[in-house]
């Protein structure tokens, strides 16, 4: 098993090795050699939970391909002079090849398959009695989650020209390889936009869409909690009324796990899911909540730069990790070495993609609230002047650098060219126990930020424009400062909240005790918004909100959330809902353009959405 490196039973984690490559009428094939039957495999709770363990192995054989189709078919990533073909042929959309692995879907096809598998045989073992049903609803949403992630980008980036779509099969199949099987040939073939309302409806009927509580899967692995290992029912759901323009219901879905804290953090309302400032002058990595800036009373010396936004892609189970993070898997090097290293580490690795030139210009092009240029989550690194030679006349290290400034961001420079970093910091120089043999590493899938970004486009869309504002820019309380009709200059009843029914209730008020109401400490007082964590300047809103707001979502999550896996869907679900083919193609000729290849051809061919759709 790939994601965990300890199995409650080794005879069922052996057995769903067997059960992953063979169906279930193989199983109870009376003629069928060497085979245990479905009651010797699925005996009890520990079975079950290999089983399940089983899948997110599964999973993990998607964390290359899943990066590669959702950002090198995008604008914010590129093929380097290491890469081959098959890379090239998805970077510039040109007809791939037969034999493109990264164009084949049967490891996402593979996945679906184990979860068919489990689904039936948890639907066996609670029907023989050998879980109860708390035991089964629990792990039976898993594997139709999973399911429905897996299904969501197939159909995103793959289509049957004929068929007008991909196949949607519910039960286990022989060979995932060759899905022209008979087996599979009466199934329907669902389009993106079906699909999602299949998926809708699988997902929003779940039995158990909340976290995982229950201690027999929840554990410490390699010092990290599994919790977090798990997919985000909700979070998907949220994700799935989003495509499927239900914005209110998105709004809903999302807003309940922003406030999550409230039931399951009790100590820590302010924190979880909201964007906080930092808490301190100091902009200490402690205490910083991934905010970046500048020291206070220092803002326009570039010495008190304070990098701390690229911190959660280093930082391991800290108070800050836990307020950002929804969904984080981790490759073990004793089982599987992470795939991220070959993809982006010069050292160690293959060095086969990197940033394109077009997001590495969208940071350089930012200004900050001091008028200083550049974005922190770009490449942010040895401030012009910084001298090498500290006071005693010895050299600095990397790791004294880091130390006084933070980390770089999403990407590095080494040996003057661009190094996707997000993937790989832990296999880096900034790691004081970098171990060139330790391939270790993580697969970051959905955090807070991405939250806000969608929840700000489900407001946006739903008419709520200045929630959505106040939330990408500079959060509730700088946009909500107060009422009319206050009573006095210290009466915070109506002030810093939007006053709106739920979905878009936000109160960030906070008040001392000669205010009125004294002493005031509301879940929002401490949501900074996402540009304003990192000292960016807000959006300027001149012409139609709806529009102009989420163009500027779309383009922050390029700065936010940019080799995470995202820009492929943004890009693909804004131009179906704006029903502008453009909004993708431009910025897919545009990312060509600037490497100097035919751009206007790939715009063409992209102007057809037909076209988005690799082969199936």
């Amino acid at each position: 098993m790939k994601l965990f490196n300890k199995s409650k039973s080794a005879v069922a984690a052996v057995a769903f090795l067997l059960l992953a490559a063979t169906s279930c009428t193989d199983l109870l094939n009376p003629e069928a050699e060497d085979v245990l039957s479905t009651s010797e495999v699925y005996r009890n709770l520990d079975d079950a939970n290999s089983t399940l363990r089983g899948i997110y192995g599964k999973l993990m054989d998607c964390a290359p391909q899943y990066v590669v189709l959702n950002e090198l078919r995008a604008d914010l990533m590129d093929v380097t002079s290491n890469a081959d073909q098959s890379l090239m042929e998805l970077s510039r959309h040109e007809s791939v090849s037969d034999d493109n692995q990264w164009a084949n879907p049967s490891t996402f096809f593979s996945l679906i398959n184990t979860c068919n598998n489990a689904v039936v045989n948890f639907e066996y073992m609670y029907n023989e009695n050998k879980i109860n049903r708390e035991d089964f609803n629990i792990r039976y949403s898993e594997a139709l989650a999973v399911r429905s992630w897996a299904y969501l980008q197939v159909a995103l980036h793959f289509s049957d020209r004929e068929k007008g779509g991909v196949p949607y099969f519910t039960q286990p199949i022989d060979n995932v390889d060759d899905i022209d099987l008979s087996a599979i040939e009466n199934v329907p073939y669902l389009n993106l936009e079906t699909m999602i309302d299949s998926l809708v409806n699988t997902i929003a009927t779940l039995p158990y869409k909340t976290k995982i509580t229950d201690e027999s899967l929840i554990t410490t692995i390699s010092t990290y909690n599994s919790n977090y290992m798990y997919i985000d029912k909700e979070y998907l759901l949220g994700e799935l009324y989003l495509w499927d323009e239900n914005y209110y219901m998105a709004a809903s879905t999302f807003k309940n796990i922003m406030e999550r804290s409230t039931t399951e953090d009790i100590n820590n309302p302010y924190d979880r899911y909201k964007i906080p400032f930092d808490a301190s002058a100091s902009l200490s990595v402690s205490s910083s909540r991934y905010n970046s800036g500048y020291s206070r009373y220092y803002e326009n010396d570039r010495f008190s730069i304070r990098n701390n936004w690229p911190y959660m892609f280093f930082d391991t189970e800290t108070f800050n990790y836990y307020n950002e993070w929804l969904w984080v898997l981790y490759f073990d090097q004793l089982n599987e070495p992470s795939p991220f290293i070959d993809l982006f580490a010069k050292e160690g690795g293959e060095y086969l993609l990197k940033p394109s030139q077009v997001a590495i210009e969208n940071w350089d092009n930012q200004v900050q609230q001091n008028s200083f240029k550049g974005d922190f989550r770009g490449h942010f690194y040895k401030p012009d002047g910084f001298n090498w030679v500290n006071s005693e006349g010895e050299e600095y290290t990397v790791l004294d650098y880091v130390s006084i400034f933070g980390l770089p961001g999403s990407y590095d420079i080494v040996n003057g060219e661009p190094v996707v970093m997000k993937y790989i910091y832990d296999y880096s120089k900034y790691n004081q126990n970098f171990d060139l043999l330790d391939k270790s590493g993580r697969w970051f899938l959905w955090r807070s930020a991405t939250m806000h970004l969608r929840y700000s486009e489900a407001a946006n869309r739903d008419g709520q424009h200045k929630v959505a504002y106040s939330l990408l820019n500079n959060g509730i309380r700088a946009n909500y400062p107060g009422s009319d009709h206050d009573a006095a200059d210290n009466d915070y009843t109506h002030r810093h909240q939007t006053e709106l029914p739920f979905p878009y209730d936000f109160d960030a008020r906070s008040t001392g005790s000669g205010d009125i109401p004294p002493g005031l400490r509301q879940p929002w007082f401490r949501n900074t918004g996402i540009r304003n964590r990192v000292s960016m300047n807000n959006y300027q809103v001149e012409s139609d909100s709806l529009s102009t707001i989420e163009m500027q979502i779309l383009k922050e999550s390029a700065l936010e959330l940019a080799f995470e896996g995202q820009r492929w869907g943004d890009l693909v679900r804004i131009a179906i809902h704006n029903g502008n083919n453009s909004i993708l193609a431009d910025r897919i000729a545009e990312k060509l353009n600037h490497e100097g290849l035919d751009g206007e051809t790939a715009r063409i061919k992209l102007q057809d959405r037909n076209n988005w759709f690799l082969p199936l």
